[in-house]
């Protein structure tokens, strides 16, 4: 009986329910498993290695002036004892391993967040994939920050925002508290990328983009503990701010007389949008270059 009755459906209503079983039965979007342990792979730093060196990063005036001022002895003031690395800034150190881990809602089965730890200074985020809202801007505002995140095919997008001051490198290049970042995490394989992507209205003139983290998978590694003791180590008293007044820095980046082991001129290292892009290196090879390599011997030996 119910086969004749099959059999006078018309042809459309059949195909109509066939194509409905199959987008039924299909997942909504492509997703992949960002979770588990991830190693991080050897990866090249940016910079040349000369303190206050900015070339390739868009800096703004204020983010060239907030550069200038910085000193080393910035890290040995009592208040900063046990300062965190940002999440974001520990991608780009050599005690990255990462561990991601699901939050799901045990009734639907959906995912609402996840989870990360990482070994530098075990700094913790928490992705939320449930479609809340970023809180108001004066809301507090963390190492971490506050992340929401949606797949794009197979990518995870990651908007941040809500995150403290901090450092893009450690040497005096900084980001706002104003700063959102977009993370794009992508698995091939047993391999983890993520590409960073940085909007300061501060510091930057333009996004910055950092594409060069990557990770491997392995389910055996440990992740070592990361304690940190409060101590008075230094000779810095509580209260002072080190700091140099403009054009009197005496970081080697800032020396128009030095350069680096690749003849980078001073103006380039001054950083700026200009500086991000590869018609710039035309520029460069027109520009006068110091003899004196910092470290290293003259240039016309």
């Amino acid at each position: 009986m119910y086969q004749n009755r099959m059999r006078d459906w018309p042809v459309s209503r059949v195909a109509f329910l066939l194509l409905l079983g199959m987008f039924v039965s299909q997942p909504v979007s492509a997703q992949v498993d960002i979770t588990g342990l991830w190693r991080p792979m050897s990866r090249n730093q940016d910079g040349s290695g000369m303190t206050g060196d900015a070339a390739g990063m868009p800096l703004s005036p204020a983010g060239r002036w907030r550069g200038d001022s910085w000193s080393p002895e910035e890290f040995d003031v009592a208040e900063w004892v046990c300062r965190p690395h940002a999440w974001d800034y520990s991608f780009d150190g050599g005690l990255s391993p990462i561990r991601f881990w699901p939050e799901i809602d045990q009734a639907t089965q959906q995912v609402i967040a996840y989870h990360g730890h990482i070994n530098q200074e075990e700094q913790e985020t928490t992705i939320w994939m449930d479609g809340r809202p970023h809180p108001p801007e004066h809301a507090v505002h963390t190492w971490s920050g506050f992340s929401t995140g949606e797949w794009d095919g197979n990518v995870l997008v990651i908007t941040t925002t809500h995150l403290k001051e901090a450092y893009i490198r450690r040497t005096g290049l900084m980001r706002s508290d104003k700063t959102t970042l977009r993370t794009r995490w992508r698995r091939i394989g047993n391999y983890l990328q993520a590409t960073v992507i940085m909007y300061d209205p501060v510091y930057l003139a333009e996004p910055y983009v950092r594409s060069t983290m990557m990770w491997s998978i392995d389910p055996a590694m440990v992740m070592a503990p990361y304690p940190c003791e409060e101590a008075t180590e230094t000779a810095v008293p509580r209260g002072n701010v080190p700091h140099f007044l403009p054009g009197q820095s005496p970081m080697p980046g800032l020396n128009p007389k030095l350069t680096d082991r690749f003849g980078t001129p001073y103006e380039a290292r001054l950083g700026g949008p200009m500086t991000m892009y590869p018609e710039y290196i035309a520029k460069i090879k027109a520009m006068p270059k110091p003899e004196t390599v910092f470290g290293g011997r003259d240039l016309g030996q």
